[in-house]
Formats: C-alpha cells, structure tokens, sequence
C-alpha cells in the first residue's frame, strides 16, 4: 500500500502575496474601525459632522431654549432739584340743589309826593322895566302877586326872600296883599337903589306864615341893565291845600 502513496512537497508561499494580504486585512481592520467609530459618535451625538459618513436620517434641530435672564445694572435716575408736587386726586362734583322758586312779593305802592300847592305862573320870573315907582333906574327888586285856582288875588300868604347879593346875606319877608300896586294880593321886595347883576344867589318861595312851605324855591337871576330892574314873580295855585 505505501507505494501507492507519493508525497508531493508543499509549495511555500511567496512574500509577495504575504505582504499584500497582511495590508489588505489591515485595512479592513482599520475601516471596520472607522466605521464603528462614526457609528457610536452619531449614537452619542446624532448633529455631530463626521465629514466622511454621511448620516441620512438626521434628527431635527431642537430650538435653543431660553435661558434665565440675566440681571442688568440700571443706572439710578437722578431727581429734579425742584420739589414737583404729587398730584391730587380731584374731588367728584356734588350735585348742587337747584334752589326752588318762591313767589317774589308784589312791591307795596308808595304813595306819589303830591306838589306843591302853588307854582310860578308859565314865564315867570321875568325882567322887565321898573314901572311900580318913580325911582326908574335907582332902583332894583321883586315883585309879584298870589291867584288862586280861579285867578283871583289871594293875601295873607307869606313870602320869604334870601341869600346873597353883591357879596352881602339877605333875609326878607312880606306877605301877599301887602303892596297893591300889582293889584290886591300884590308884594315888593326893595333890594338896592340900582340895578345888580347877580345868577341864582338868591331864592324866593310861598309859606303859610307859618314857615311851612307852599311852593318850590324858586332861584333869581337880576341884572345890571335899567330896562331889566324889575323882577316879575306871579304865583298861582295848582291844587287844594
């Protein structure tokens, strides 16, 4: 049997060969690697940029979260160096109650002062002519006469002349009746023996001799002209007494 058998010698493998399959599993080895490398850095940060493996099915970016604020220096604000009163709260109107009308009493009729009894005759006083003396221009006075409501001549009423002529007080009385020269309730006053010029110094009016009044002064104006020397005062009755 063992001349059958031929041993054959085994061929040694060339260096070449050994050389090349030595780099080869090197290379897989360092790949295999690479590779387990990249796998477990996306396993433990999948947004991770390997550059050589690209991972298909990256996640979605997760938005930043907000972190808590930080505090901030705020610089103090300096106050004014004028005092500013605080504003007050403005009170809320009241109503104010509407007064209510009241009947205003009708005003009491006051009686009218009733006039004088007696007044001037329309146009008097009047300047005009000395013609009751003889004394023609040395002279100068007031004269008159007292009618009643029917023009007939009334005597016994007092009159009262006074002020001032020339400068000098005057105070004179007489009555109606007393001088009938103008005609039965006649009076003449003698002022001065020549004609004076004077405004308003002097006044005239009625009494009942008593010193009541019965007429309104009545102010005299004279003159210095002769043909105005006398100074006509007539005095009528306008009402019952």
């Amino acid at each position: 049997m063992d001349e059958n058998f031929q041993t054959v010698p085994r061929k040694r493998p060339s260096i070449i060969g050994s050389i090349f399959f030595n780099l080869l599993t090197f290379i897989v080895l360092i790949a295999i690697l690479g590779v387990g490398a990249a796998a477990a850095a996306l396993f433990v940060n999948p947004y991770i940029d390997v550059g050589f493996f690209y991972n298909p099915f990256p996640p979605p970016t997760v938005p930043a979260r907000l972190g808590q604020p930080t505090a901030t220096h705020t610089p103090a604000v300096p106050l004014p160096d004028v005092w500013t009163p605080t504003p007050s709260t403005t009170p809320e109107s009241t109503n104010t109650p509407t007064p209510v009308p009241t009947d205003t009493p009708a005003p009491t009729p006051t009686e009218t002062p009733l006039p004088p009894p007696f007044a001037l005759v329309p146009g008097h006083p009047v300047q005009i002519l000395n013609f009751i003396n003889d004394d023609a221009c040395d002279w100068m006075g007031v004269a008159g006469q007292v009618f009643d409501m029917n023009n007939a001549g009334i005597i016994n009423l007092g009159i009262h002349l006074e002020g001032e002529l020339d400068g000098n007080p005057i105070s004179l009385d007489t009555i109606s009746g007393s001088d009938t020269t103008l005609g039965p309730a006649g009076y003449v006053f003698n002022l001065s023996d020549h004609p004076i010029a004077s405004d308003g110094t002097f006044w005239v009016f009625l009494h009942d001799g008593s010193g009541n009044p019965l007429s309104d002064q009545v102010f005299i104006t004279t003159s210095d002209e002769c043909s105005k020397n006398l100074v006509l005062v007539n005095w009528r009755q306008v009402r019952e007494q």
